[in-house]
């Protein structure tokens, strides 16, 4: 005999639940998850399910999960209990209850879905479309060529009846053209010689022109759709479900249900589910998925993560700041989306040349009936150049699928119109911080008060001094001491003083400080040993801090955003590709700009501008250049939506600069300028190919059928030959591998490039550097010195 459930008054046994498919899976106080198999794979029903239960008394919160089935519900144990809500989830299996035209916001949200289902119910269509004509038009020939059986094409016949109705939704798709959009199209054509040809008794030769039309149509969806697929198994890796901390547990939540403020946890192995702020705990977070980074990165209390991301080891408690279309990465995906529809120039001409060859089309059409009064020639005539797919495929094809490329790389184009213009720039404008020098800080220069006061001393102390603070200079002083090894002493008592320094307390009789020189002088520290040397660091554009023991000047370093290792090589790329001058626009002073002038091969340089007038400057270059502006910070924005190209730098950059962008580089990498530049001449080649080869078909074919050497089916197979050519050669650029600088490269760059990894190296590095250089001249004597052996032998 089944038990009652916890001695449920009602006559709920576990056998009747598993009768009507529920299953209680977990049931602890105030959280209740059962299964229902009704609810499985079902939307609707587990939208139903989801509103009855949140409408139950003393329901805090139900979600339903349509792919398992399983209900989850949340509630206040003084209002009601495990039996009240079973019975309930009883009754809407039982006896359902639906909601058809209650609620606008759920009724918003299906039409959203039938918008995102409407690309492939389109492509569907056509399928079946196409399907169906092949197998008319191969039941026609299997009957005339194998059975030798005479075949009607008159338009009371089987095939003429196919013929017809095979035109119908052309004849629609034509009137809906020229009533609603207000254009003309091939399709009123199309449509008008297929029922000329049916009325001629020519029924197979109008499935023809229908298959035709038909299998260009679906080939272009098709070639559409895996575009946008491959870009979303780039950028659509959010997760379906996330952990939400409610009164101190981790309740499993839908993501589109999770909220702005709402603590969600992630585990090792698990995706992050939204934008936020790491609240507690610290991990391994591997980021590739938004700046292509093949190395995790380590996250702590007060970071940033962002959706989709990993958990490579560690537990996070992420405050939410962003979720659902609002993410970074969402934001990412629209505008990748919206970029299929950005034409670009080449674009826009092919869709003129298009127009042009099909009145071109139309006239050879009626010239060739009118001289040999053949409608077959004239039937041929058209098949070929009335269908001009191909020529409109010429260019979008190809940007499409270079914009897949692109994305696959972490350039993020919004559009072709970018893709075309950003290879025939020739002026590049660039900001310094962030975008030439890298966003974490790191320690340049470490000098002591007296030489028997090391550097690892120093940095010690400082270290010390600065273990629990998060600013991003006291990581680079943690980030150093971790690099050699230092271990941090334990201290008593810690003070810090906003944008000046820190005071800590070692043992009960060192007292250290570590700040700026404000700081040091409150504290009656005296520096005038260091004024030489702090000056000439920030010469060099570094930031100085000092390091004091029981009141007096122990020590200084000089910090600084260290120049991205690939900088000077780009640059020179960029010369060696065509771009005339390069510009420094920066909000730094003069003295750093020089500095930055010497390193880099700039042409000139613009410092310090404020936001406005570093858009004023790239204006003023606009008057005779095309203008690329390259940046990454609130203060870019306005140069980057005033240039012809806006470049925004890095996942992690100001939201404000990658909407104002035209193209981001996700990674961070300086080396996407040059990939983006070889992929936007690789697409312009290929669409030239594709013009000449659309073209030259086209008008060969034509003049074929006039001549009458061509027949209607090969003018046909003409057509799908050049259409199905076009494709595959658009289809290169899908795994077509940019290269990341010109062909012979630049030599004056990597000899700047390793004056700057030395000039720019931190203290431990250079070191290394040194000797590294000292083994090179070691080996250099000892060749010299073979060398001149062998000379006197």
């Amino acid at each position: 005999m089944n038990k009652k459930i916890n001695g449920s008054s009602q006559a709920i046994t576990r056998s009747l639940l598993k009768k009507k498919g529920i299953r209680v899976r977990q049931f602890i106080p105030g959280r209740l998850r059962v299964q229902v198999a009704s609810c499985r794979q079902d939307n609707q029903k587990a939208s139903w399910m989801q509103k009855i239960m949140n409408r139950q008394v003393g329901v805090i919160r139900a979600d339903v999960r349509a792919p398992s089935g399983s209900v989850i519900i949340l509630f206040n144990q003084g209002k009601t209990d495990f039996d009240s809500l079973i019975q309930a989830v009883l009754v809407q299996v039982t006896h359902p209850v639906s909601f058809l035209h209650d609620d606008p916001a759920d009724s918003q949200a299906c039409m959203d879905c039938l918008c995102d289902a409407h690309d492939n119910a389109s492509f569907s269509i056509k399928a079946r479309r196409v399907t169906w004509i092949s197998s008319v038009m191969i039941f026609a020939l299997v009957r005339k060529w194998i059975f030798g059986l005479a075949l009607a094409q008159n338009p009371l016949s089987f095939l003429g009846a196919a013929a017809i109705a095979g035109t119908l939704p052309l004849i629609k798709e034509a009137v809906k053209d020229t009533t609603e959009k207000k254009k003309v199209t091939v399709k009123p054509f199309l449509a008008a010689g297929s029922v000329a040809t049916i009325l001629m008794g020519e029924a197979f030769s109008a499935m023809q022109i229908l298959w035709i039309y038909n299998v260009a149509e679906l080939t272009e969806d098709y070639v559409a759709q895996r575009s946008r697929k491959a870009i979303r198994n780039i950028l659509e890796v959010a997760p379906a479900n996330a952990y939400v901390m409610r009164e101190g547990m981790e309740v499993e939540t839908a993501v589109a249900d999770i909220r702005p403020d709402d603590v969600v946890a992630a585990h090792t192995g698990e995706k992050i589910p939204v934008d936020g702020t790491i609240l507690d705990g610290d991990a391994l977070v591997d980021e590739s998925s938004i700046n292509g980074r093949s190395e995790a990165v380590f996250k702590d209390i007060g970071d940033k993560v962002y959706a989709g991301t990993i958990i490579s080891q560690g537990t996070l408690f992420i405050r939410t700041v962003k979720t659902g279309q609002d993410t970074y990465l969402a934001r990412i995906m629209s505008m990748v989306e919206d970029s299929l529809a950005n034409k670009a120039p080449a674009e826009q001409k092919a869709d003129e040349l298009a127009a042009r060859l099909l009145k071109i089309g139309l006239a050879a059409t009626a010239a060739t009936f009118a001289l040999t009064l053949d409608p077959l020639r004239a039937l041929t005539v058209m098949l070929v150049m009335s269908c001009p797919c191909a020529t409109v495929l010429a260019a979008s094809s190809a940007v499409t699928a270079a914009l897949a490329n692109a994305a696959k790389n972490s350039i993020l184009i919004k559009g072709g119109l970018y893709l075309e213009t950003v290879g025939k720039t020739d002026v590049y404008c660039f900001d310094k911080t962030g975008t030439l020098t890298q966003n974490l800080p790191q320690i340049m220069t470490i000098v002591g008060r007296t030489p028997s006061i090391s550097e690892d001393t120093i940095l010690s102390l400082a270290a010390t001094a600065e273990s629990h603070n998060q600013h991003p200079m006291a990581r680079a002083i943690l980030a150093e001491a971790e690099k050699r090894n230092l271990s941090v002493q334990p201290h008593a008592i810690c003070e810090f003083k906003a944008g000046r320094g820190v005071s800590c307390n070692i043992g009960c009789e060192e007292v250290v400080l570590v700040g700026n020189r404000q700081f040091m002088e409150e504290n009656e520290v005296d520096l005038r040993w260091f004024d030489k040397k702090a000056a000439a660091q920030r010469q060099l554009g570094r930031t100085v801090i000092f390091v004091s023991r029981n009141g007096s000047a122990t020590g200084m370093m000089g910090i600084a955003n260290p120049i991205r290792p690939e900088a000077v090589t780009v640059l020179n790329d960029l010369k060696a590709d065509g771009v005339k001058t390069i510009h420094l626009v920066t909000g730094d002073n003069k003295e750093v700009a020089r500095t930055m002038m010497d390193i880099f091969p700039f042409d000139d340089c613009r410092a310090p501008l404020l936001p406005e007038e570093k858009a004023a400057r790239v204006a003023e270059l606009q008057k005779k250049h095309r203008v690329v502006m390259v940046g990454d910070g609130v203060n870019d924005a306005l140069a980057l939506a005033r240039a012809d190209i806006g470049v925004a730098i890095g996942a992690g950059g100001a939201e404000v600069a990658l909407e104002a962008a035209d193209i981001a580089l996700a990674d961070a990498n300086l080396e996407g300028l040059i990939k983006v530049r070889n992929l936007s001449h690789q697409a312009m080649k290929i669409i030239d190919q594709n013009h000449y080869f659309a073209i030259s078909t086209d008008l060969g074919g034509a003049a074929l059928g006039m001549l009458g050497l061509l027949s209607p089916v090969m003018a046909g197979m003409i057509h799908i030959f050049h259409t199905a050519g076009i494709l595959i050669n658009s289809s290169r650029l899908l795994s077509w591998d940019p290269p990341c600088k010109p062909m012979g490269g630049s030599a004056k760059g990597s000899a700047q490039q390793n004056k700057i990894n030395t000039e720019t190296a931190g203290p431990s590095e250079r070191k290394e550097n040194q000797d590294q250089d000292q083994d090179q001249d070691q080996d250099q004597d000892q060749d010299q010195d073979q060398d001149q052996y062998e000379l006197c032998r």
